[in-house]
């Protein structure tokens, strides 16, 4: 059967108190919507919609920015999750198949789980939520059972009795239904609520009255977390992290100390990677085998190749690639290099739009002057060179193989293969200077 996946992302997040879309928001580096699309796609729907708001151009904008293309929604008024579902219901047309509908701020669903849902989905049971247990339920909607899998009706907190307060199964909010019958149960859904809005939750309650099957699937709990306010977010990104770590463990990557090591979503690291304390890495980084990362540096959008070490307080941006064995030291930062096996920055070097063949040496201090105010220009360095320290290297320019550049030189021409760079003003001693100033001052 086909299935038609549902993101519901039109809830303005006021709570966030931002002037971003709360599905905007990063965890693990990436926008809470990416989680859910991420891990939907995996399920390989026929249709992937996503229900926004009024703030659909900065939405747009990040789907383009990281790759996800599901058929967009306008919900131009925001009148409940049922009406969402309805306005995507009106999108999908005559689609005649499953319909999941998630959420675009519930972001550590597992595929595994979506599997188990639409499982548990049959003909006599056209109807499955997501529910768990908890025991702090707090403003969950609640699942109020006739037997242990079958759902009598689910009650948002507002419109809980008293005596449904103490009860610890809870709604996720996820659902799956056969879509002619979804059709047919959002269309009967009104407003008589405490908040006045179509509550899609409601069709479990109007199933059982026309004798259709409504089942429950348990989760874990964290997976069915849901994000509000700034503060959810941080408990929702300390969980991520949790996870990342244990991931990270497991394969064989050694965590100096766990708890200040952080990652993305995206994050590569092969076995045998020793990583220091207090190291942060960004999107788009991969990091070889053997590797290790000293603490307090900062990795994004680069590749480190294997056996090679980075850091301390060392800085790698996005474009690089550092090929095996070479050494990044301290206060160095890389942009855009392309840095070749065993080559050496040890400290205190700027090196940008570059790149940079084998066993080559950067010295202390250099340079890589890569912008004139308008263009990035490159330098092209060969193998077994020697950049001595505290040079300045005007781009563009190529230093070749197994050449040389004198310390303290700017270097504007270009240095052939085995020659020697050097550009330094003359020195002049002036006998005496400083003694007299020194008598002067006192």
């Amino acid at each position: 059967m086909e299935i038609a996946i549902v993101i519901l992302a039109a809830g303005k997040g006021t709570r966030m108190k931002s002037s971003r879309p709360k599905i905007l928001h990063d965890l693990g580096g990436f926008p809470l919507y990416y989680h859910t699309f991420h891990t939907s796609r995996k399920l390989q729907p026929d249709r992937h919609l996503l229900v926004t708001g009024d703030d659909k151009k900065q939405i747009l904008t990040s789907l383009d920015w990281f790759g996800c293309d599901p058929e967009i929604v306008v919900q131009e008024k925001q009148l409940g999750t049922g009406h969402a579902v309805k306005c995507a219901l009106d999108h999908l047309g005559g689609f005649d198949g499953m319909v999941i509908v998630l959420y675009g701020d519930t972001p550590f669903v597992r595929k595994e789980t979506l599997d188990r849902l639409v499982a548990k989905t049959t003909e006599n049971n056209p109807i499955s939520f997501l529910g768990f247990q908890t025991q702090n339920p707090g403003n969950y909607g609640r699942l109020i059972l006739d037997d242990e899998e079958t759902i009598a009706r689910i009650v948002e907190v507002k419109d809980l009795k008293p005596g449904e307060k103490d009860i610890t199964l809870c709604n996720s909010g996820i659902v799956c239904c056969k879509s002619g019958i979804l059709r047919h149960l959002v269309a009967q859904l009104d407003t008589r609520n405490a908040s006045g809005e179509y509550y899609l939750t409601d069709i479990a309650e109007l199933a059982r009255r026309e004798n259709h099957g409504c089942s429950v699937t348990i989760c874990d709990e964290e997976e069915t977390i849901g994000i509000n306010t700034q503060e959810d977010l941080a408990i929702a990104e300390g969980v991520f992290q949790q996870k990342k770590r244990r991931e990270m463990l497991e394969n064989g990557v050694s965590l100096q100390s766990p708890g200040t090591t952080f990652f993305s979503l995206d994050t590569i690291i092969h076995n045998d990677v020793v990583i220091e304390p207090n190291v942060f890495i960004g999107t788009g980084v991969t990091i070889g085998s053997g590797a290790r990362i000293k603490a307090f540096t900062y990795l994004e959008g680069c590749i480190i190749g294997e056996s090679s070490v980075i850091g301390p307080f060392a800085r790698v941006r996005e474009g690089t690639t550092i090929g095996q064995n070479c050494r990044i030291g301290n206060f160095v930062e890389i942009k855009k290099a392309n840095i070749q096996t065993g080559t050496k920055a040890s400290h205190l070097t700027y090196i940008g739009d570059a790149e940079i063949g084998e066993n080559t040496n950067i010295g202390a201090g250099t340079i890589f002057c890569n912008y004139d105010g308008m263009h990035k220009h490159k330098t092209t360095i060969g193998n077994d060179s020697f950049i001595g320290s505290n040079t300045l290297l005007i781009s563009p320019i190529e230093v070749g193989n197994n050449a040389m550049t004198a310390a303290g030189s700017v270097i504007n021409k270009n240095v052939p293969d085995d020659a020697l760079g050097i550009s330094r003003t003359t020195q002049k001693n002036i006998e005496g200077f400083a003694k007299t100033r020194q008598d002067k001052k006192k």
